[in-house]
C-alpha cells in the first residue's frame, strides 16, 4: 500500500511537472537561423522555389504532388519516408535586386495553418555568395508535442534539416562538376596523344639455297698404270 501511494506521487510529480513545462512553452513560436554559402542569391532562390525537384535534395521528402491553389502561386503536399503528407502553400515572393524573400504555409489535415516558413535571401561579394535566413513560425496546440519538441531540438530541428539538405546539395553539385572536368580532361589527353606504333613484324630469314644443306661430293683420286 505505502508502495503504490509512492509511486503514484512520483508519476502525479512527473506529470505535473510536465504540464507545468509545457504551459510555459507558448502556442506559437518563432525560431530564426542564418547561414553564409559560396553560392549567387539566385542559386539558392531558385533551389527553395522549384518544389518539383525537392524529393532530389530535401531530407525525408520522398514525393512531391502539385495541389489545388488558394491563390496565384503554386501548392503541392510532400510525402516522408512513413507515407505522411503535409500540404503547403506558396504565399509570396519578392525579389528585389540581390534580394529575395519567399514566404510558403505549413497546413494540417483540415488545411487549418499549422505555421509558415520565412526565407530571406541576401547576396553579398558582388553575387559569389549569399546568406540565407530561415524563420519559422510554428503553431502547436498540443501540449505534450510543445515539450518534445523543445527538449529534442530546442525548435530548430526542421531549419537543421533544411540548412542539411542546402549544404549537401551544392557539395553534391560541385563533386559531380569535378568528376565531369575530370572525365573531360582525362579524354582530350587521349584524344591529343598519337597513337603507338604498330610492332613491326619479324624480319624474315633468307630462304636457304638450293642444295645449301647438303654435303659437298668429295673427289675420287684415280691410279695410272
Amino acid at each position: 500500500m505505502k508502495r503504490s501511494i509512492i509511486i503514484f506521487l512520483l508519476l502525479s510529480s512527473f506529470i505535473g511537472g510536465i504540464y507545468w513545462y509545457g504551459s510555459k512553452i507558448p502556442r506559437e513560436s518563432t525560431t530564426s537561423v542564418s547561414q553564409a554559402f559560396n553560392r549567387s542569391e539566385k542559386d539558392i532562390r531558385e533551389l527553395i522555389l522549384n518544389y518539383k525537384l525537392y524529393p532530389r535534395w530535401r531530407e525525408n521528402v520522398y514525393e512531391v504532388t502539385e495541389v489545388p491553389s488558394r491563390n496565384e502561386h503554386p501548392a503541392w503536399k510532400e510525402t516522408n519516408e512513413n507515407g505522411k503528407t503535409t500540404p503547403f502553400q506558396l504565399l509570396s515572393f519578392q525579389n528585389e535586386g540581390n534580394a529575395s524573400e519567399i514566404t510558403i504555409e505549413i497546413s494540417g489535415k483540415e488545411l487549418n495553418t499549422l505555421g509558415r516558413w520565412h526565407f530571406k535571401i541576401v547576396g553579398h561579394e558582388g553575387g559569389l555568395a549569399s546568406t540565407l535566413t530561415i524563420t519559422e513560425d510554428k503553431l502547436i496546440p498540443n501540449l505534450l508535442a510543445r515539450v518534445i519538441k523543445q527538449l529534442r531540438s530546442h525548435g530548430t530541428e526542421h531549419i537543421d534539416s533544411y540548412f542539411r539538405s542546402i549544404n549537401n546539395k551544392f557539395i553534391g553539385d560541385v563533386m559531380r562538376k569535378k568528376r565531369a572536368k575530370q572525365l573531360l580532361d582525362s579524354l582530350e589527353t587521349s584524344s591529343s596523344q598519337p597513337p603507338a606504333a604498330a610492332d613491326a613484324p619479324p624480319a624474315q630469314q633468307p630462304a636457304p639455297s638450293q642444295g645449301a644443306d647438303k654435303k659437298p661430293l668429295q673427289a675420287i683420286k684415280t691410279n695410272t698404270h
